[in-house]
């Protein structure tokens, strides 16, 4: 997939999870690395506001949220599908209930060594409003023991094939992998948490020796120029089997659920299935856009 830019850091967990995608599919992919905190000056006008990395382009569609760039991979890649209702459920809860674990401990134990802005710009995307350094230290006790249930749930389902789901890779690998790579990288206690989870570390294992496609430079500049002499090629229209009287062209505002300091995006529906919305949205460097965002985990509100 030569026209796939993919705007990143490389300390990112998330963009981590769907590197390795790109090695699962053995892709060619243009690396746009951008900054780790706010402001994203050349990210923002591709994105509508939306400010989470990791973001995948083609051309004029933008794709947030790494559940919904592992589906576009299948739709726009041959070879196996890495997306199954199997993995999209499995991966919910280890990108929702298990990373938020992992996150609260690793952050908890960065707080006395990490730039303070950067502890608190991450707590506030992904914590309730109102939490306090005091608080999460005082439950860290708690939240280990938690992540170490969590981990023990997930290695009784894995079996004796080499992933989580029989002899071929899929989304749930990857969020595995980025798992044991966000807590063995960045925690110094990690590598121990992480020892008795030997069908883990070896799915873990499995997924590295993929690699990670390969990647080419990429600036934020050409990216937006890319943007700008292309137009949308996605698909139109409503599937929903629940869209609520939604039609295409309505103005709607989308949100990260939960209290979360995520900024609102507004645009024209141009579409809804009962996995992906999609809004056009357009700005003065980039253009006409879609933009793909996800069902699960989002807000959508008519205007």
């Amino acid at each position: 997939m030569s026209d796939l830019i993919f705007h990143h850091y490389p300390q990112s967990p998330v963009a981590e999870k769907v590197r390795a995608g790109f090695g699962m599919k053995s892709l060619n992919w243009h690396s746009v690395e951008i900054p780790r905190l706010p402001p994203k000056p050349l990210l923002m006008p591709l994105t509508g506001g939306y400010r989470r990395t990791p973001v995948a382009q083609i051309g004029a569609d933008i794709y947030c949220d790494s559940q919904n760039i592992f589906r576009m991979l299948d739709e726009r890649q041959e070879g196996p599908s890495l997306v199954t209702p199997q993995s999209m459920i499995l991966a919910s809860w280890l990108e929702s209930t298990v990373f938020s674990l992992a996150l609260r401990v690793v952050l908890t134990h960065a707080m006395d060594g990490a730039p303070p802005e950067f502890i608190k710009d991450r707590g506030s995307l992904y914590f309730d409003q109102g939490w306090t350094e005091a608080d999460m230290k005082a439950a860290l006790p708690a939240t280990k023991q938690q992540l170490h249930a969590a981990l023990s749930l997930l290695e009784a389902q894995a079996g004796s094939s080499t992933f989580m789901h029989g002899d071929a890779p899929s989304q749930t690998d990857a969020n595995i992998h980025y798992l044991l790579w966000f807590i063995a990288g960045r925690w110094e206690g990690g590598p121990d948490f992480l020892a008795p989870f030997a069908k883990l570390r070896a799915i873990d294992d499995a997924v590295v020796a993929f690699g990670q496609g390969t990647p080419s430079e990429l600036s934020g500049e050409d990216a937006l120029a890319i943007a700008n002499s292309a137009t949308p090629t996605s698909p139109t229209g409503i599937m929903a089997h629940n869209h609520d009287g939604l039609a295409v062209g309505d103005h709607v505002m989308v949100r990260q659920a939960g209290q979360t300091a995520d900024p609102d995006v507004t645009g024209q529906l141009r579409y809804l299935d009962d996995t992906r919305l999609s809004l056009d949205i357009s700005s003065d460097e980039t253009g006409e856009l879609a933009l793909h965002l996800p069902v699960l985990g989002y807000v959508i509100t008519k205007m």
